[in-house]
């Protein structure tokens, strides 16, 4: 498949690659433009990441701008990394006929990245675009976890069609379903109804409101580290950081881009989406700015990645048996690269290898000591309840 057949050329001029200096990250990245039109099988693609723009279903159907391309220009003027990443831009998906349409295409897009073992990096601004996403991964059969950033969770009844306020009506709800585990992050609660935050919890998925987040910002990393899609919608920032945001609270922009970073280090986490990104709502290109710097420190991440997920070479860690009863021994391992910790749920032998990746469960030192105490982790029992329905 050609990669033109799916994808929009980026603008070089509007991109201005040919005034950036030789250290910036342009010079790094294999960008599909106008000038310099990647021509090739997207099977073929070496890469570690691709980018892929998505428009936005009010944006011109003018080909030569989509608001992704404002991020990339921030983006590319950054300094390089200390260490290269073999990263590819696509350029803009072309929409189609209709929004299932662009689903789809943009589902096949993400199908062929993640066989061939590259990280799709969405940027759209519509956050319904996430279900191309999750579709390719139902496509592939792979179970898998979804970690979102927003202050609202978009969960409504979807009987007149899809849209950016029930899309996750889709991931939760759509037979067969892959979804293993859904973790919402920096909700505010006055956007959010009570009912809502019961059904989410009786649907045994994990939801943390602002407040919880930045109070204690190092919890997210298990969060992000069980994931293996990355949802962040820029609601979920701060209007002074993010003008797009049109909020009057939210993540800082440091805390923002920590989170990102904690998404990059995770060996697990195998796509990335910045959603409810709009140009023309952009006051001095603030927001563009900040998505780019949280760009920069995912890929940061990706470099500082350990290859120290347990089920690949337990020689690698050190192993502890904690007794909490009689008939109840939790075992977690501590990684020697990196020291992070991890615990198994107990779960059927039959189910052992379909859900290979999910009874290893991300947790703290903290949840260790929980369970020297004798108690069972949070954690834990979540876990316990979704792998023994």
């Amino acid at each position: 498949m050609n990669i033109n057949l799916y994808f929009n050329p980026v603008n070089a001029g509007y991109l201005s690659l040919d005034s950036l200096p030789e250290d910036s990250l342009s010079r790094q990245v294999l960008i599909n433009t106008d000038e310099r039109t990647i021509d090739m099988d997207m099977t073929n693609i070496i890469a570690d990441m691709a980018i892929v723009g998505v428009r936005g279903g009010n944006e011109s159907t003018d080909r030569d701008f989509c608001s992704a391309d404002a991020i990339r220009k921030q983006f590319y003027s950054l300094k390089q990394h200390r260490k290269p990443l073999r990263l590819v831009d696509l350029g803009n998906l072309k929409s189609g006929r209709t929004r299932k349409d662009t689903y789809a295409a943009l589902a096949e897009v993400c199908n062929i990245l993640l066989q061939n073992r590259i990280i799709p990096v969405i940027l759209a601004q519509d956050n319904d675009m996430a279900i191309g996403n999750y579709t390719a991964y139902e496509q592939i059969g792979q179970i898998i976890n979804v970690f979102n950033i927003d202050s609202e969770i978009d969960f409504a009844d979807i009987k007149n069609g899809i849209n950016n306020h029930n899309f996750l009506n889709y991931l939760f709800c759509n037979q067969p379903n892959y979804l293993f585990n859904y973790t919402h992050v920096a909700y505010q609660s006055y956007l959010v109804s009570h009912s809502l935050i019961d059904l989410m919890h009786r649907m045994k998925f994990e939801t943390y409101r602002l407040g919880e987040i930045q109070n204690q910002i190092e919890t997210t990393e298990p969060l992000v580290r069980n994931a293996d899609m990355f949802m962040a919608d820029v609601s979920a920032l701060r209007a002074s950081d993010s003008p797009c945001s049109k909020n009057p609270h939210g993540l800082y922009g440091e805390e923002f881009c920590k989170i990102v970073n904690f998404a990059g280090m995770s060996d697990k986490l195998t796509s990335m989406g910045f959603y409810g990104y709009k140009a023309e709502d952009d006051a001095d290109s603030r927001t563009a700015k900040l998505l780019s710097h949280a760009l920069w420190y995912f890929v940061e991440g990706y470099n500082w990645r350990k290859s120290d997920y347990p089920y690949k070479d337990q020689k690698n860690y050190y192993k502890f048996n904690v007794i909490i009863s009689e008939d109840q021994t939790i075992v977690f391992y501590k990684s020697k690269k990196s020291e992070r910790w991890w615990m198994q749920v107990s779960c059927p032998d039959e189910l052992q290898q379909k859900y290979l990746r999910h009874y290893l469960v991300p947790c703290t030192y903290n949840d260790y000591n929980e369970a020297m105490q004798g108690n069972l982790p949070d954690r834990w029992l979540l876990a316990y309840s979704k792998l023994n329905l």
